[in-house]
């Protein structure tokens, strides 16, 4: 209940937003639309992110193919094990089951930070996969002493399960539990079950992946899995730091909002040390290494999103001091979650959202686009040098290439890409941002160019005698 209302009021995923306001998640949800419509990932069409995501939004795209509501379920159902890691995680540390579930409540207010978090993107995902491999790392390096080993056998499975599933979603996610698993295998080295561990936390790594390789295989897509998600990607990021600012920038110039983010975190993860009797720098080593594998490369602030849980480690810390003074009734514990839910929907607010029920030229303007885009059945679509858009969310529009979306950091073949499906005609709609717009090259390719006078940043550009007729 807790993650369903507070994704209800800050989620774009919500009913309460306005679908223009999607991005990267509307790229997500069009990648496993396209994926269960028939269409082969990294051939028909690609993306910077691993087949598990797609999976996810190809899941959400069949309870709801017209609207975002399966991702917003799927979500809420995320965020539940999220809420329900970081209560078993607490309860490692504090003797109240009540102490415990206010740890967990209070991590929200960083969770849903505004200024890291806003749509639903991979981090949210990654999130449970972390939190999962961190309670039993904690459980094992800080709980009860492991007699019969049976600790460090779900220790070690489990990180193999969360390195195999976030190098399918996001890679560096897959470092950050890596170091866990360092860990792991040193407590698993003193207690003489190093193979035993080792074995494990290999066997379950392989067997999350075979399905996904298997499938690849089958379909003839495993290389272009390879050259697209792991080569490709390096390339782009390569080019990223090439052409853009460092990413040190973007953390300077957001530093009023990042200080008390990453602060609350780093204070949290050292603060857990004075809880514990050994590996009392297993917190604080994690959060260094989470820290440091993203400024690297987090040339947009949401890549910070996985430094939020460790707040709950401070929130221990805080609460076990209280708690020894008096204990938390269930009224005061349900008082402070509601008033997390206010501070959390005032930030949003304060931050600035899309909101459903706003009459905006932007969304009036969004409104004719998909009008327009629905008289053609399936539509194809092009966002030409630009990041995508839920244009074509409640149309069932496809990927007309396979670089269909623009990234940061495009190499120029996949710029050529893009160039080739328009010349030969085969989206139906493209879109490109104002400042990038170049009438006179797709004025000559036979496109009729549609005016946007709202802040939106994106021009259409149609080839359907029907979407002319409805524009007209």
């Amino acid at each position: 209940m807790y993650a369903f209302v507070l994704l209800l009021l800050v989620s774009t995923d919500s009913w309460t937003h306005a679908l223009y306001d999607h991005h990267d998640s509307a790229t997500f949800f069009a990648s496993g639309k396209a994926w269960a419509s028939g269409m082969v990932p990294y051939v028909d069409f690609s993306d910077s992110k691993g087949p598990l995501l797609w999976l996810i939004y190809a899941v959400a795209y069949i309870i709801s193919p017209q609207s975002v509501a399966g991702v917003f379920w799927l979500t809420c159902i995320n965020y539940a094990f999220v809420f329900a890691w970081l209560y078993k995680i607490a309860r490692i540390y504090v003797s109240g089951e009540r102490t415990a579930m206010l740890a967990a409540m209070l991590t929200a207010l960083f969770i849903f930070y505004p200024w890291v978090r806003y749509e639903t993107r991979a981090e949210d995902f990654a999130l449970l996969f972390m939190l999962w491999a961190l309670y039993h790392a904690c459980r094992l390096l800080h709980g009860r002493p492991d007699d019969g080993g049976r600790a460090v056998r779900w220790a070690a499975g489990v990180m193999g399960i969360g390195m195999a599933a976030t190098l399918l979603i996001k890679y560096n996610v897959t470092a950050i539990i890596g170091v866990m698993a360092l860990f792991v295998l040193h407590v698993a080295w003193q207690s003489g079950k190093l193979w035993q561990a080792g074995r494990t936390m290999v066997v379950s790594f392989v067997l999350f992946l075979a399905p996904f390789v298997i499938y690849m295989l089958a379909v003839g897509c495993f290389d272009d899995f390879i050259a697209e998600y792991f080569v490709g990607n390096m390339q782009v990021v390569a080019r990223q730091h090439q052409h853009m600012r460092h990413p040190l920038f973007m953390l300077i110039g957001h530093w009023g909002a990042m200080m008390p983010y990453l602060l609350a975190g780093g204070v949290s993860a050292i603060a857990i040390a004075r809880c514990v009797t050994r590996y009392r720098a297993f917190v604080a080593t994690v959060f260094a290494a989470t820290l440091l594998l993203t400024v690297t490369n987090a040339f947009w602030l949401y890549y910070y999103a996985l430094c939020a849980p460790f707040v709950v480690f401070g929130a221990v810390a805080l609460l076990r001091s209280v708690e020894r003074h008096r204990a938390l009734s269930m009224p005061s514990c349900l008082a402070i979650g509601a008033g997390c839910v206010v501070v959390v929907m005032g930030m949003h607010m304060a931050h600035g959202a899309a909101w459903a029920w706003s009459d905006t030229p932007e969304q009036r303007t969004f409104d004719s686009y998909v009008d327009m885009m629905s008289q053609v059945q399936r539509p194809r679509v092009v966002y030409l040098g630009m990041h995508g858009m839920a244009f074509g969310t409640a149309v069932q529009s496809l990927p007309a290439c396979r670089y269909w979306v623009s990234q940061s950091g495009a190499t120029p073949a996949m710029d050529a890409d893009q160039r080739q499906a328009v010349e030969q005609r085969r989206p139906d709609f493209v879109f490109v941002l104002k400042q990038n717009d170049c009438p006179d090259w797709l004025l000559s390719l036979g496109y009729v160019r549609h005016p946007n006078d709202s802040n939106l940043p994106a021009l259409l550009y149609s080839s359907s005698m029907s979407s002319r007729e409805v524009w007209k």
